[in-house]
């Protein structure tokens, strides 16, 4: 069962392990000095197999906002760019963005569905970069990756990806998408305590840097010096919990856990089939259901998740024009298959009870 006395279905910041949450009080070393330059090098080695790609892996003291903004300000500014909205964070990628660009083509869908193809196919045409997220929480669609890095690769475009909500629990292959750059979240999937955001520069050509602390090259030049460090203060109790939650990760190994995802996933979408919940998210040709966010539709989905919470069981509703429209349950880091059954089992009682309560 995951950590506290409640069982936490919010899609971050997930509840990290007691393990992970002790790191946080343990004596933090000299930021200028070797044990804190061992903790880094390990982070960063430990890192680049979540991200499944070769290059340079960042650690920003800051959210996974911070690193986003860092990514895109260096390879967006002064250049065409592509955002494929049909989710909160899509949205955001967009309004990065355009504090940077020369111009953002917004590619819309209505949330919970993705874009036609041919869609995203016509507006790359003369673009530069595309900004995408690779899973999108506001709604638990896992956008197809392979095939929108390969019609951006194909046209010379540049991709950037949000992993924020995917890695450490589902496969990220910044390899095998040719992406610039990718943007990554602690307090999700890895386990962590929110407040750092790990990013991948696969290829700097075209970074053309950031506002002063987001700047990637500064990071770049201080973990290339004798020691590995960040050019600014570091949250050392952040990076002492992030290092035991990837040591755990790796203990596990990242195969199995991908597929405990994928299984707790599943779960919760055949147990709420069973229950006769509609699932929100119609992925459609450029996506498919999400392994660490299930979005689902239940009458006044805001009772429901206040009786939820009542037993315990926490749950997140929608975001945006979804606001109390949709409930969202997150098969995120520490969720078993049996906090799934416990799940099912109190929704299964208070839908019950709305039913029966129902004018007939």
């Amino acid at each position: 069962m995951a950590n506290g006395s409640k069982v936490s279905f919010i899609p971050g910041p997930v509840n990290p392990s007691p393990e992970v949450m002790r790191a946080l009080s343990e004596p933090m070393p000299y930021h200028r000095g070797e044990e804190f330059s061992r903790m880094y090098e390990e982070i960063i080695e430990w890192t680049k197999p979540l991200f499944g790609a070769e290059g340079d892996v960042i650690v920003i003291s800051g959210s996974s906002t911070a690193g986003l903004e860092s990514a895109l300000a260096g390879f967006s500014r002064g250049r065409n760019v592509v955002a494929i909205v049909d989710g909160k964070f899509g949205e955001r990628l967009a309004e990065i963005s355009s504090l940077y660009a020369r111009e953002v083509r917004v590619i819309r869908s209505e949330w919970g569905k993705t874009p036609p193809q041919e869609e995203l196919e016509a507006s790359l045409r003369g673009a530069d970069l595309l900004a995408v997220v690779h899973n999108e929480t506001s709604t638990g669609i896992e956008h197809d990756m392979d095939l929108i890095a390969d019609l951006a690769s194909d046209r010379g475009v540049d991709l950037v990806v949000d992993v924020v909500s995917s890695i450490g629990g589902i496969e990220v292959k910044g390899d095998r998408w040719r992406a610039k750059a990718l943007v990554g979240g602690v307090q999700k999937c890895i386990g962590a305590p929110p407040g750092l955001a790990p990013v991948m520069v696969r290829d700097w050509e075209g970074y053309r840097g950031a506002p002063y602390y987001l700047d990637l090259t500064r990071y770049r030049s201080s973990a290339m010096g004798k020691l590995r460090q960040t050019p600014f203060t570091p949250a050392l109790p952040l990076f002492a919990a992030l290092r035991v939650a990837l040591r755990e990760i790796h203990s596990e190994r990242l195969e199995a856990r991908f597929l405990r995802h994928h299984r707790a996933a599943e779960l919760l979408r055949e147990g709420l089939g069973e229950l006769g919940v509609e699932l929100f998210a119609h992925p459609g040709e450029l996506g498919k259901m999400s392994d660490t966010v299930t979005s689902f539709v239940v009458p006044d989905p805001e009772v429901v998740r206040r009786e939820l919470a009542k037993r315990g069981i926490l749950v997140a509703g929608g975001q945006g024009p979804l606001r109390g429209k949709i409930l969202r349950a997150a098969t995120m880091a520490s969720i078993t298959e049996e906090d799934v059954q416990l799940l099912l089992s109190q929704l299964g009682e208070i839908l019950n009870k709305i039913t029966s309560k129902a004018p007939s």
